[in-house]
């Protein structure tokens, strides 16, 4: 169903209010937040999900903690440690434990002093896994850190590399980016080494299916690569040097995972669009081969280095990067077909973990939206924020 338009200044209300709501992020779930290598002697401060952390190594292992002193603010991150397992803040010497969090001294109150034990800073679960540190941003018990990792990357054998990067834009666009039928066919059409010789599609029809570990797949129902507009002539023109290659299957994932991978091979790309605040977000963007060792292993991190790192990443996803940074805030917003990707993704949004979804089983939802695709995407019209 379409809904009315707003009077002026009027805010409508969304088909998708979990969606909605999450401008900074699902908290339920483990994030990539840096490299291992990044975090040394020195703390190192970053936002995620619009919290300032605080990440100190002791003795190897990374804490995680809040990062700001609840007795005037100060943040932890310029403190320093003055006994084993502890951090103190640089301004009145509170000292916190690093495991609970808990106030253990306040130095310049006294070794009696009565605010101990009764004040606390927040600590979250901390992983550290194929040269990453992981966040659990929600509360309570964490579920185990490999339900949300994807099996690529628990498999033996297996070459992973990657490239964080800060981006503008919310975190929701980019993943709505990642998951967009349409742009790959115009926008990564010029400008991209990647698509240089690569003969793409002028359009195609698809439908979002659930697929395996919580992911939702695009599949091809149709594809046409060249095709006459009317009056306007034919579009693209046609290039003796572009050939056919075998293309991709796009997956998106729960909490804001894309999954690239590449048909009739075992390599992967995979991207984490973290939320960082209301509008930046971490690129976190990983190369991920299964099934090899040796030689075969060395010649996949030449090949990353040489060629993929700044192909893939940087220039060709550099164009998606471009576009999320100049989405509007509160953009205008009329869906056409191939935006079924697109509301496929914020359905499975309505699902995420947390409270529980008051939307119909996922299933169920994407089995409907491909029972009345192609019109389904521009009938659900609804908007953003």
């Amino acid at each position: 169903m379409q809904t009315r338009a707003s009077a002026p200044g009027q805010r409508r209300t969304s088909i998708w209010p979990r969606y909605d709501a999450a401008v900074t992020g699902f908290r339920d779930y483990w994030y990539p937040a840096t490299w291992s290598r990044a975090v040394g002697r020195k703390p190192v401060s970053l936002q995620m999900l619009d919290e300032q952390i605080v990440l100190i190594r002791e003795n190897g292992r990374v804490h995680a903690l809040f990062d700001q002193c609840p007795h005037r603010g100060i943040p932890l991150s310029v403190g320093r440690q003055e006994f084993a397992g502890t951090w103190t803040c640089r301004y009145h010497g509170w000292t916190f434990d690093l495991q609970t969090g808990v106030l253990k001294a306040a130095l310049t109150d006294g070794p009696d002093s009565p605010i101990c034990g009764k004040v606390r800073v927040r600590t979250y679960p901390v992983e550290e896994r194929f040269g990453v540190i992981w966040i659990y941003m929600g509360d309570g018990q964490p579920p185990p850190l490999e339900a949300d990792i994807p099996s690529e990357f628990l498999a033996p054998d297996t070459v992973i590399l990657g490239r964080i990067s800060m981006q503008k834009g919310n975190w929701r666009y980019a993943c709505e980016n990642a998951q967009d039928e349409g742009h790959a066919k115009y926008l990564h059409r010029y400008g991209t080494i990647a698509t240089l010789f690569r003969l793409m599609p002028a359009w195609s029809t698809v439908k979002v299916i659930p697929d395996t570990e919580g992911w939702i797949s695009r599949e091809t129902k149709s594809i046409s690569y060249t095709e006459e507009y009317g009056e306007l002539g034919p579009w693209p023109p046609k290039l003796w040097w572009k050939r056919r290659t075998r293309g991709s299957r796009i997956s998106m994932r729960l909490p804001c995972i894309l999954r690239n991978h590449y048909v009739g091979t075992l390599k992967n790309k995979f991207a984490w669009h973290v939320p960082v605040g209301a509008d930046h977000y971490r690129y976190v963007q990983f190369y991920v081969v299964n099934g090899v060792r040796g030689l075969a292993k060395l010649k996949e991190y030449a090949y990353f280095w040489t060629w993929f790192r700044w192909v893939q990443l940087v220039q060709f996803n550099g164009q998606d990067t471009w576009m999320v940074e100049l989405m509007p805030e509160t953009p205008p917003e009329r869906l056409y077909r191939p935006d079924v990707s697109i509301t496929a993704w914020r359905k499975l949004c309505e699902h995420a973990r947390g409270a529980a979804p008051e939307a119909p089983p996922l299933a169920e939802e994407l089995a409907r939206l491909a029972e009345e695709q192609p019109e389904a995407a521009v009938d659900e019209l609804a908007p953003r924020r």
